[in-house]
C-alpha cells in the first residue's frame, strides 16, 4: 500500500515521480522508436498501395492488345454476312469472304405436344403408366463415348426437367420449351460437333421423338481469298482479323474486308498511361525528397498533456515527415522506370522507334522523369507509318516473342512490391490500406522485439517505483512511531 506522506508532511507521489523521470527516459526512447517504426511502416503501406493501384488497375489494362490496337477493319459489299474486328496481329491484306455454311449445334426438336401442355405439365401426364424416365447425352465414338445421364420421375414437370438439364454444366446442353408451339428443344452448347447424341425414354416415351431425328452439328465453311476454312464455330481469325460469320452469302455477293492503321485508340491509351505514370512518380518523388525534421521526435504522453490539440497535430506532421527520404527501394524503383523508358526502342531496317521519335519526352531535370506528349500529330503519324513497330514498343511483338514498355514496367514493379513486402509486410497485390501486415517481415520482427523490450523495461520500472514507495512507507511508519513515542513521553512528563 502506498502512503501519502501524512506523517512526514512530504509530497511522496511528487518525489517518486521526479525520481522516476530519469529512469523512464530509456522507456520513452523505446516508445518513440516504436512510433517512428510504425509511422515508417504506414508510409511504406501508402507507397505500396499507390504502386499496386498503378500496376494492377492501370498497367494491366494498358498492356492488353485491345487497348493498343493500331488497326481498324471494315466490311465492304455484303455487310450482312460478316462482322469484323482488327487485332494486334492485323495487317493490310484485303480479303474477299464467301460464307457457304454457318456452324451449327446438334439439335433435337419435338413435334407439337398435346394441347394444353405447359411448362408445369408432369411427365406422368405425358406418358401415363411410366414411373421413371431416363435421358443420356453422349459425345465421341459409339464404342467409348463420354456420357452424362439423368433420371426423372413421373412427378417431375417440364420446368423441373429443364432446370436439371440446364443446371448440369458437364452435360453441355441447353434445353428450352416453346409454350406457343408446345415444342421441347435440346441443343448442344458447342458448335460443329457431329458426335453428339441424345437418348433415353424421356425422348421416346414422354416427348414422343425419335433420337435419330437429331440435326447433327456442322462446322462452318467459308472461302477467304480462294482458301477454304471450316471452323467449328462461327468465329475465326485470319490475317489478324477476327471474323464473325452471320449468314450465308449469295453467289456473286462476297464480303470484302479492308484494314488500315488507326491510331486513335492507341493514342488515348498512351495519353492515359502518361498521366497515370506521372501521378505515380510524383507520389514517390514527393516521399523520397520529403524534408526531414530530426529534432521533432514523437511526443510522450506527458508532453501531450501540456500541449494544445493543434500544436500536437503540427508537431506530429513534422515528426512523420521524411521517414522515407532517399529510401533505397523507392529511389531504385524510380531510377529503374526512367531507365526503362529512355532505353526502350524498336529497330527495323535503318530506323529506330523510341519515345522521343514519336513525340514523347521527359521534362526538366527538376521534374524527376515526368513524361510529356509534346506532339500528338507526330505520334499519330508514327502509328500510320509504322503501326507494328509502335505497338511493339509498348506491348511487344504480336507473336509474343518479346516484351514492350508496359510489360517490362509491370514486371519490374512486382520486384519493387516484393522488396516493400519483405521489409514492411505489405501485400504485393492489394492496394487496400486496411489489409493486415505480415508480422514476419523485417519491420514486423523489429516491432515484436521493441514490444518485448518495452514490456520488460516497463515491468522493471514498475518494480523500481514500488521499491521507492516501500522505502517511503517504511520511513513514514518510523516517523509515525517516533511521533507516537514523543507524544507519550510528553504526556508522561506533563503528569
Amino acid at each position: 500500500m502506498r502512503v501519502s506522506g501524512l506523517s512526514s508532511g512530504m509530497d511522496i507521489d511528487s518525489i517518486v515521480q521526479q525520481m522516476m523521470t530519469a529512469k523512464k527516459a530509456p522507456l520513452d526512447k523505446l516508445n518513440q522508436n516504436k512510433q517512428i517504426l510504425e509511422w515508417r511502416r504506414d508510409s511504406y503501406r501508402a507507397m505500396n498501395s499507390a504502386i499496386v493501384d498503378f500496376r494492377q488497375n492501370k498497367l494491366y489494362k494498358y498492356k492488353s492488345a485491345t487497348e493498343m490496337n493500331v488497326y481498324t477493319a471494315e466490311v465492304i459489299g455484303n455487310k450482312d454476312a460478316i462482322s469484323v474486328k482488327a487485332t494486334t496481329g492485323a495487317n493490310a491484306v484485303s480479303m474477299s469472304v464467301d460464307v457457304e455454311r454457318l456452324a451449327s449445334q446438334s439439335t433435337l426438336e419435338t413435334s407439337s405436344l398435346a394441347a394444353g401442355t405447359t411448362s408445369k405439365t408432369k411427365l406422368g401426364d405425358l406418358k401415363p403408366g411410366s414411373d421413371t424416365f431416363t435421358f443420356t447425352v453422349s459425345r465421341g465414338s459409339t464404342t467409348s463415348p463420354v456420357q452424362q445421364s439423368f433420371e426423372f420421375s413421373k412427378n417431375d414437370t417440364i420446368q423441373g426437367v429443364l432446370k436439371k438439364l440446364n443446371g448440369n454444366s458437364a452435360a453441355g446442353i441447353q434445353a428450352t420449351y416453346d409454350e406457343a408451339g408446345r415444342k421441347f428443344i435440346i441443343k448442344s452448347k458447342e458448335y460443329g460437333n457431329e458426335t453428339v447424341r441424345f437418348e433415353g425414354s424421356l425422348l421416346t416415351d414422354a416427348l414422343g421423338v425419335d433420337p435419330d431425328s437429331i440435326a447433327k452439328g456442322q462446322s462452318a465453311k467459308v472461302i477467304i481469298n480462294g482458301a477454304e476454312y471450316t471452323p467449328s464455330s462461327n468465329k475465326l481469325t485470319v490475317n489478324g482479323i477476327e471474323i464473325t460469320l452471320l449468314q450465308k452469302t449469295e453467289t456473286g455477293t462476297p464480303a470484302t474486308i479492308t484494314t488500315k492503321p488507326d491510331g486513335k485508340k492507341a493514342v488515348e491509351t498512351i495519353k492515359a498511361f502518361i498521366q497515370d505514370y506521372n501521378t505515380l512518380i510524383s507520389t514517390l518523388n514527393s516521399k523520397v525528397s520529403e524534408q526531414k525534421y530530426r529534432t521533432y521526435l514523437p511526443l510522450t504522453a506527458e508532453q501531450k498533456k501540456e500541449m494544445k490539440e493543434d500544436d500536437i497535430k503540427n508537431w506530429e506532421a513534422r515528426a512523420k515527415s521524411g521517414l522515407l527520404r532517399n529510401d533505397e527501394i523507392l529511389v531504385e524503383s524510380l531510377s529503374s522506370m526512367r531507365t526503362l523508358l529512355s532505353s526502350s526502342s524498336v529497330k527495323f531496317g535503318d530506323k529506330t522507334i523510341n519515345l522521343a521519335s514519336i513525340g514523347i519526352t521527359t521534362g526538366e531535370y527538376t521534374e524527376n522523369g515526368k513524361l510529356y506528349l509534346n506532339d500528338e500529330t507526330k505520334l499519330l503519324q508514327a502509328i500510320e507509318d509504322n503501326p507494328e513497330q509502335v505497338m511493339e514498343l509498348f506491348i511487344g511483338p504480336s507473336d509474343g516473342s518479346g516484351k514492350g514498355i508496359f510489360d517490362k514496367m509491370y514486371d519490374d514493379l512486382l520486384g519493387t512490391l516484393g522488396r516493400i513486402s519483405d521489409k514492411a509486410g505489405t501485400s504485393k497485390y492489394s492496394s487496400d490500406l486496411t489489409t493486415s501486415l505480415n508480422e514476419q517481415s523485417t519491420m514486423g520482427k523489429e516491432l515484436i522485439d521493441l514490444n518485448s523490450r518495452i514490456s520488460t523495461l516497463a515491468k522493471k520500472l514498475t518494480q523500481i517505483e514500488d521499491n521507492y514507495y516501500t522505502q517511503f512507507t517504511a520511513m513514514e511508519k518510523a516517523i509515525n512511531r517516533l511521533n507516537s513515542q514523543s507524544a507519550s513521553l510528553a504526556g508522561f512528563m506533563g503528569q
